[in-house]
């Protein structure tokens, strides 16, 4: 037999040990992720590896806006806007890998998505209101990581989430500031992501 062929073989049979013990062996203990950048602002999550094959996590998402507009500028008592607006999100979730090859690892994850919205307008003459919404789902979906290095993974996924929202939001016309509410639940499709995890 070769020697080429003989390291072949050697690599196969490594590859396919590392698979068979699963896609998360020997990677560490923990990971840190984070979102590739988004209008939804940042998003960082931990893990924590609870077998080869399976890890749960904490998603944190957060996102903050200011800004100052003026209205009617050619009034000569114009509208002085302020703008503020916060977006926070939790997401638990649970992965669950399928071993395939030791650098590629196809994963089905469920999470439960809690998130809320608020937005604020300050005028001056003095007049205040906005509007705010909070939400509340299950997520199902799939995904697959990519490991270009032994602690460091790429990886994308996808899926279905079943909602409930809330919202509550003050309209303003005619100087009269009028309240609504409304609730709706839903089943959509969840945005494409893409993380960044490092294991340590």
């Amino acid at each position: 037999m070769s020697i080429s062929r003989l390291v072949w073989i050697v690599l196969l049979t490594s590859s396919i040990a590392a698979a068979d013990q699963g896609p998360l062996a020997d990677r560490g203990d923990w990971a840190l992720g984070v979102a590739w950048p988004s209008s939804s602002g940042s998003s960082f999550s931990l893990w924590k590896i609870r077998s080869p094959t399976t890890a749960v996590g904490l998603e944190v998402g957060i996102s903050w806006s200011y800004a100052d507009s003026t209205l009617d500028a050619d009034d000569p008592d114009p509208t002085s806007l302020q703008n503020h607006s916060l977006y926070l999100r939790l997401r638990p979730t649970i992965k669950h890998y399928r071993p395939l090859h030791d650098r590629v690892a196809p994963f089905m994850y469920s999470r439960v998505d809690a998130s809320f919205w608020g937005r604020k307008w300050d005028s001056d003459p003095p007049t205040q209101y906005g509007g705010s919404s909070g939400s509340v789902g299950l997520s199902l979906g799939l995904g697959v990581e990519w490991f270009p290095f032994q602690r460091i993974s790429l990886g994308g996924q996808t899926g279905l989430r079943l909602g409930y929202r809330y919202g509550k939001y003050d309209t303003r016309g005619n100087f009269i500031i009028s309240e609504n509410r409304n609730w709706s639940l839903s089943l959509s499709t969840v945005q494409s992501e893409v993380k960044a995890l490092m294991y340590f």
